[in-house]
């Protein structure tokens, strides 16, 4: 058979002999390492030796006599902060009249907080954040309910404390800084300001505003054009509802006429942005500019599908025809 196949593959592929051998040899050499995995199942399993396998039964004996005990649960919190409430050593808890803006870490550990909150409520305050009502504890990420009620009978704030003295006599077994008054300096007296013309400066002297939060309104300023009402500070990523509450006592738009608008009949395609419109949208504006000519009125922009009327209304005063 083996000369037939070799002088059909010879005159099948146009093969010399000494070509035709070797695809023969390399036709056997293929089939043998596919047929490997198939003829190694047939083998029997190797035993391990008699020795091998006592040492492996005493290690499993060791592994089954091990108890929970001997493994420490502090381990546990490293896996998870949340688990600091039922984990963490039990430590002496004492309820006294407290002051949030003022008392230590210790002192929060002391009142049955974990370590990491109380430090977490530590960066809070040191990043220029105030205790300024008792609700504002829960504003805390991740702040126990059940605990906050149990503290709150205690919070001690100075705007919330009796005009008594009597009641807040100092006492040799509390802290001073348990008190419920604070040293901390006064604020700078604000008068009001145009929130289209401050600066850095004049905001960082809003409570509760550093830096960071003063730039990021004045970028958002800057990208809107303008703001056209004061309910637009609202917008500004990063403020909450006590910090807005203060720029808007404070704040005010005395001449909305400077708002610097988008001509939207001559503006190019690539610079036309706004942080009210998302780029599809931008690009879908343009594109109707382009087939339907010039837009008039804010009437035409209406007919742009993809631009839904809430859209339209907040970025009407921004565009000029």
């Amino acid at each position: 058979m083996k000369p037939n196949l070799n002088r059909w593959i010879r005159d099948y592929f146009g093969f010399s002999s000494s070509e035709s051998r070797g695809f023969l040899v390399l036709l056997f050499v293929i089939a043998g390492l596919l047929l490997t995995p198939f003829l190694l199942d047939f083998l029997p399993d190797k035993v391990p030796p008699a020795n091998d396998s006592q040492k492996l039964d005493s290690v499993v004996a060791q592994l089954e006599v091990s108890t929970p005990e001997e493994y420490p649960y502090e381990i546990k919190e490293k896996h998870s902060r949340r688990s600091d409430y039922h984990s963490e050593k039990a430590v002496s808890v004492r309820l006294f009249p407290f002051n949030p803006n003022t008392i230590s870490a210790e002192q929060w550990q002391q009142l049955g907080l974990p370590r990491w909150m109380a430090e977490r409520i530590l960066k809070y305050r040191a990043k220029g954040g105030a205790f300024r009502k008792k609700e504002d504890l829960l504003r805390i990420y991740d702040f126990p309910r059940d605990t906050y009620q149990k503290l709150e009978p205690y919070i001690q704030l100075p705007e919330l404390a009796n005009t008594k003295s009597s009641d807040f006599a100092p006492s040799p077994s509390l802290p001073a800084s348990t008190l419920p008054y604070s040293t901390s300096p006064k604020r700078e007296k604000l008068t009001r300001f145009d929130l289209n013309e401050a600066d850095t400066s004049q905001l960082k002297k809003v409570y509760g505003i550093g830096s960071k939060l003063a730039s990021r309104i004045i970028r958002f300023r800057d990208n809107l054009g303008g703001f056209v009402r004061e309910e637009q500070i609202r917008e500004v990523w990063g403020l909450d509802s006590t910090v807005v509450l203060e720029l808007l006592k404070h704040g005010h738009i005395s001449n909305p006429t400077t708002i610097r608008k988008i001509r939207i009949n001559e503006v190019k395609a690539e610079e036309f942005r706004h942080p009210y419109l998302k780029p599809y949208v931008a690009k879908a504006i343009m594109a109707y500019r382009n087939q339907h000519g010039a837009f008039r009125s804010v009437a035409d922009l209406k007919a742009v599908k993809l631009l839904d009327e809430q859209t339209l209304k907040k970025l009407e005063p921004y565009l000029a025809y």
